[in-house]
């Protein structure tokens, strides 16, 4: 008792309390202080949740949460580190075993009360006599079956019809006695959340009384409730956030790469386009180009022939005639 309260003193207020002020260090308080609770820190101490329920986790191991005096100049310095620094000091890693090991115990523990309020909800045994009276109520119901039957054969219709009436009256009789002999005396069932037991007599919320209603209001605002939610949230929400800091790098890196593919791929688009689009201009050079030649060609085979032709023409006359320059030419 009285370490519990000098703790809670230490909380409040420090350990230098007792301390004159002359010789005190007056030193603030730093994020990694062994008094500083690292899973208050990161999130939450799931040891201050459940104090005086049937949850209790004890004391936590350190002494100083978010109540004391400094713990908004404490809970600064650890929130403007960078990441990098954060997991180097393991605090997160450190409380995301600390409530994996919290959340698989009660995940067992929900099992093994589900598999507890099945046995207590099941019907029970019908005793000897009760089953003897259940029987002749049954029977009693298929002979006047049987006789409405016989009645219709007969023609009866009136009389068949009475008799089905008071059938189908012996067959309700024999519900009603059966489901209140076979009834259990409540349903159980276990909150998937902190595993505590909900009992009723009746599973419709419709039905239930003022005092089942309130039971079942006052459990969902209880501290079990709230405390094993609050974990579940929490973890839940630290992996999400883990995974996505992970992940983040290794899927802007082929972001990038595909960018920078997908950005090749439209300048080699491009390049192509504009070739088809340079193509025609360059068919109609070579053409320009085929008929130039084409006419120089021309030209040049005119040019050569007549200058052929006059080079004959001349020769002809040197020698005296067309006749004696052919007869010259054939010998030659």
């Amino acid at each position: 008792m009285v370490d519990a309260f000098r703790n809670m003193l230490d909380e409040l207020m420090g350990k230098e309390r007792d301390v004159p002020l002359g010789k005190r260090q007056n030193k603030p308080l730093e994020f990694d202080d062994p008094a500083v609770c690292k899973y208050e820190l990161v999130a939450l101490c799931p040891n201050r949740l459940f104090r005086n329920t049937k949850s209790d986790l004890g004391s936590c191991g350190f002494t100083i949460h978010d109540d004391h005096l400094e713990w908004p100049n404490v809970k600064e310095q650890w929130d403007k580190l960078p990441q990098r620094d954060k997991d180097r000091h393991t605090y997160e890693r450190d409380l995301i075993r600390y409530m994996e090991q919290l959340i698989r115990d009660m995940d067992a523990k929900i099992r093994k009360n589900k598999e507890r309020a099945e046995a207590e909800s099941r019907p029970k045994v019908l005793k000897v006599d009760d089953q003897r009276r259940v029987d002749e109520i049954k029977m009693r119901q298929a002979e006047l079956v049987a006789r409405a039957a016989q009645l219709g054969e007969e023609g009866d219709v009136d009389g068949a019809l009475e008799v089905t009436k008071q059938a189908e009256a012996v067959g309700r009789q024999h519900d009603t006695l059966y489901k209140q002999l076979t009834e259990p005396e409540r349903t159980m069932t276990v909150c998937d959340i902190c595993g505590v037991f909900i009992n009723s007599t009746d599973n419709d919320q419709r039905r239930l009384t003022p005092g089942e209603l309130k039971a079942r209001e006052d459990h969902l605002t209880g501290k079990q409730y709230l405390g094993w939610k609050k974990i579940r949230e929490t973890y839940a929400d630290i992996m999400k956030a883990r995974d996505e800091r992970m992940r983040g790098p290794a899927e802007a890196e082929p972001r990038r790469r595909s960018s920078s593919r997908d950005y090749r791929e439209r300048e080699r688009e491009g390049g192509r386009e504009r070739e088809r689009e340079r193509e025609p201009e360059r068919e109609r050079v070579r053409e320009r180009g085929s008929s130039r030649d084409y006419r120089g060609r021309d030209e040049r085979d005119y040019r050569g022939s007549r200058d052929r032709d006059y080079h004959d023409r001349d020769r002809r006359d040197r020698h005296g005639g067309g006749r004696d320059y052919d007869r010259e030419r054939e010998r030659s």
